[in-house]
């Protein structure tokens, strides 16, 4: 299954009822989001800090906007009323009353002059936004206006109707120009190109089409949503259209041939709004989820879903070059992957209980699995034949890794010790006793003379490989599920971010080694910065971490491979 995700920056939450208009403002640093909860609010874009909650309202806010100064508000209310507001106080200045029902969308003119606005009445009427006063009436659909919008020079006003038609009026006379028809179902959307040439449409009818504003051809016609489009924006260079539907998604189109560039899906209710910031690097998007969302539109990430076992996937690994991924699972078998193209290679069975681990060998000639049966068998990764079992633990095997020249396999079980194992013969070598509960992840360092193991006692150890003797203990504070030595031995990469081993400085997080990409939550994280929020069917119970590859093995028993373009990926703030 071929996806494309791109990274969720904030989700901001307040609203009490469903959101169902948002934009940024001009210079991109605010987002205003309107709620059927009545109110406005305005919202710190970097941050997601709510600063204003405007009140004012008697019914659902349907549609917001800035001037294009950026020093005043629009919104449009089912009270059948439009309020003008003063951004920087979030004092309501004026209120437009002339619309006999619901208005369901407004737009300021490129002067901050006009608002147009779109009614259940409908009609679209033209306002002086500083005195409040109605300027011009245009009357020509059939059924209600679902969206307006001005055109860059202000010449021009869009407007898109459940009658299933868009029409283009000339904004000083009131006159109408040209109706686009095409759509099968209600008009939801409307948005002008930022040159003026191009004008977008989304609909009931599922489709976002794109029409040239001077006479009304239909260009392209946008097919992908699995429901109805309710709002379409251009980025500012116009390459771009981002759509919003009740399939919950945010779709990114090129505007020009019409193909769909990414899918960002995270919302878990109808996509009612988005908008692009000025530099056309975020998409904000509101839902009736409740949340305003937002995302980077330039990182784009692959992702394959791995089907096969028939029950939880614990523990997933890569083989050093990246091309494959071992999974175990509770299904009790060990599976390798083409992290390619996500076929199924080998399945190798032996264990008699649940598998809880799984490395490859540096050479990725060998797997190793740890399993419940208290057993840890090496696997021929090529024909998928058992070549040893090791035999030692009491208690479940939780974790298992290679050494660097791959002739050593240390094993950590929930009998609270740690084992190291001649991997060609399977003889126990060492065992490290100190922990006083389970343990839960171990690792060699990069010259294979150190051993760390983390456990559910809130300890990590460092061990002399050779000898077992313990070479420090260190207070984690934390139950650590992945361990990884940095290649200087100074940090250990774990779940819960960087690990700082030195005895004077023990558990600090080193801010400059910001590249290291782990899971923790909800988010793929790198370094100390969230990377990438996972929707939670998407949340592992095991992660395996290769570069800027990521395999993700969850309770439903699919394995998500995830392959990032860090060379195109912008550095998180």
């Amino acid at each position: 299954m071929q996806k494309r995700w791109s990274t969720l920056f904030q989700t901001f939450e307040g609203h009490s009822c469903l959101v169902k208009t948002i934009t940024f403002s001009p210079d991109g640093k605010l987002v205003v989001s309107g709620s059927e909860d009545k109110t406005i609010r305005l919202w710190d874009a970097a941050t997601g800090s709510l600063l204003e909650t405007l009140k004012g309202h008697s019914d659902s806010v349907n549609a917001v906007a800035f001037s294009p100064d950026g020093k005043l508000i629009v919104s449009g209310s089912s009270d059948m009323t439009i309020k003008v507001w003063d951004t920087t106080t979030g004092s309501p200045l004026k209120t437009l009353k002339d619309h006999s029902d619901s208005v369901n969308a407004v737009a300021f003119s490129p002067d901050s002059k006009l608002v147009a606005s779109g009614s259940s009445d409908m009609t679209v009427k033209l306002w002086d936004a500083a005195v409040g006063s109605p300027l011009e009436t245009f009357e020509g659909h059939s059924d209600s206006v679902n969206a307006v919008a001005f055109s860059l020079d202000g010449k021009l006003v869009a407007s898109g109707s459940s009658d299933i038609t868009v029409k283009i009026w000339d904004a000083a006379v009131g006159s109408l120009l040209e109706t686009f028809e095409g759509h099968s179902k209600s008009v939801n959307t409307v948005a002008f190109s930022p040159d003026g040439k191009l004008v977008a449409s989304g609909s009931s009818d599922m489709t976002v089409k794109i029409w040239d504003a001077a006479v009304g051809s239909s260009l392209e016609t946008f097919e992908g949503h699995s429901d109805s489009v309710n709002t379409v924006a251009f980025s500012p260079d116009s390459k771009l259209v981002a759509s919003g539907s009740s399939d919950m998604t945010v779709k990114i189109w090129d505007a020009a041939v019409g193909s769909s560039l990414e899918t960002f899906e995270g919302h878990s209710d109808s996509v009612n709004t988005v908008a692009f910031s000025p530099d056309s690097k975020l998409v904000a998007s509101g839902s009736s989820d409740m949340t305003v969302k937002i995302w980077d539109a330039a990182v784009g990430s692959s992702l394959e879903t791995f089907e096969g076992h028939s029950d939880s996937v614990n523990t997933v690994a890569f083989s050093l070059d990246s091309k494959l991924v071992a999974s175990g699972s509770s299904d009790m078998t060990v599976k390798i992957w083409d992290a390619a193209v996500g076929s199924p290679l080998k399945t190798f069975e032996g264990h008699s209980d649940s598998v809880n681990t799984v490395a490859f060998s540096p050479d990725g000639k060998l797997v190793a699995s740890g399993s419940s049966d208290m057993t840890v068998k090496i696997w021929d990764a090529a024909v998928g034949s058992p070549l040893e079992t090791f035999e030692g633990h009491s208690d479940s095997v939780n974790t298992v890794a290679f050494s660097p020249d791959g002739k050593l396999v240390a094993s950590g079980s929930s009998d609270m010790t740690v084992k190291i194992w001649d991997a060609a013969v399977g003889s126990p070598l060492e065992t490290f006793k100190g922990h006083s509960n389970s343990v839960n992840t171990v690792a060699f360092s990069p010259d294979g003379k150190l051993v760390a193991s983390g456990s559910s006692d809130m300890t990590v150890r460092i061990w002399d490989a050779t000898t077992g003797a313990t070479e420090a203990t260190l207070m984690a504070d934390a139950v650590f599920r992945t361990l990884a030595f940095s290649n200087n031995d100074s940090y250990l990469y774990t779940d819960k971010g960087l690990y700082d081993i030195n005895p004077q400085s023990a558990g600090a997080i080193s801010p400059q080694l910001s590249s290291h990409m782990f899971v923790k939550g909800q988010w793929v994280h790198q370094g100390t910065k969230n990377f990438l929020w996972l929707p939670h069917e998407f949340r592992p119970t095991s992660v395996a971490v290769c570069d800027s590859n990521l395999a993700l093995g969850h309770d439903s028993g699919h394995v998500t491979f995830i392959e990032f373009d860090l060379a195109n990926t912008r550095e998180p703030e």
